[in-house]
């Protein structure tokens, strides 16, 4: 009977020792590393693992290239959509941008050959003639201008006319209306081959009798009714090209704003995934108090 009870009690001891163990086991805290997939990504995809655990890096994967950051995470649908709004603005970007190279050479092609300086400072000499306006520098022009025409050759004309000399006459030259004189011109001439120059040949009406279809007119009524037809086809492909450009322009400011929005969406991507498994984690262990926060 002593050695029964010996062995009963030896037994007994037995099953609680493996009862405290088990409880201990139970009671040892679960962390986020405990729920995640055992997996090496150091040999399978070490550049995505920190894209996958921390918000930060993912943030900087999106930023610089869109959607990666919600691919590494398996968030497919957003990471297509990025991925696909980045190649569509990079295509009409360059698109535009081609576009717009182009119908600017067309646009100076048609000015050079349509355009003349030298059609423009014999017209102010008229005017001046023709609106009995006096100006300090105009009679130098005239004598200038004396026996010259024009050729539609940028280098021919431009070496024929004193661009300083012009821009003088231009800055004393007033605006002549049906029932008064208004204030003087608002421009002078640019240099020849600049974007201003380009710009205001077909944009403002004091330069429409440098075109070469302009008809004989010293009372211009300054609303463009009597711009000649090239000045307004100058002025649709200077549009066609500026449209071009700005639309090119418009692009990279939404491929820079799908670079913010991505990464910042990548950002709250690795955000919530790592709360919802710290709140998986808090359920999974009964010695902890449940708590759901989110940050943003």
């Amino acid at each position: 009977m002593i050695k029964k009870a010996t062995f009963l009690g030896i037994l007994l001891g037995m099953m609680a020792n493996s009862s405290v163990a088990q409880t201990k086991h139970i009671s040892q805290k679960i962390t986020i590393d405990d729920l995640k997939p055992k997996i090496n990504y150091a040999q399978s995809d070490p550049f995505y693992q920190p894209v996958r655990e921390k918000a930060g890096w993912a943030l900087l994967s999106s930023a610089v290239l869109p959607g990666s950051g919600q691919a590494a995470n398996k968030k497919w649908l957003r990471a297509g959509l990025y991925f696909l709004a980045e190649a569509v603005m990079v295509g009409v970007y360059l698109k535009g941008s081609h576009d717009a190279r182009v119908e600017e050479r067309r646009y100076k092609r048609f000015a050079n050959n349509n355009w003349s300086v030298v059609n423009y400072a014999k017209w102010l000499v008229k005017y001046h003639e023709q609106n009995n306006l006096s100006n300090n520098h105009i009679d130098e022009l005239e004598q200038h201008m004396e026996g010259k025409t024009a050729d539609y050759n940028p280098d021919s004309d431009w070496s024929k006319v004193d661009i300083e000399l012009l821009r003088n006459v231009e800055r004393n030259t007033p605006f002549v209306y049906p029932e008064h004189i208004g204030n003087n011109f608002s421009h002078v001439m640019p240099d020849y081959g600049s974007q201003q120059y380009y710009e205001l040949i077909s944009k403002y009406y004091q330069y429409g009798p440098g075109w070469n279809d302009f008809t004989a007119q010293y009372k211009l009524n300054w609303d463009g009714s009597k711009m000649p037809n090239n000045f307004i086809l100058g002025a649709r492909l200077a549009d066609d090209f500026n449209d071009s450009y700005r639309l090119a322009g418009n692009m990279v400011s939404f491929l820079i704003l799908n670079h913010i929005v991505s990464a910042f969406d990548a950002y709250l991507t690795v955000k919530i995934k790592n709360r919802k498994l710290e709140t998986e984690t808090n359920l999974l262990n009964p010695h902890r108090t449940f708590t759901l926060k989110f940050h943003f």
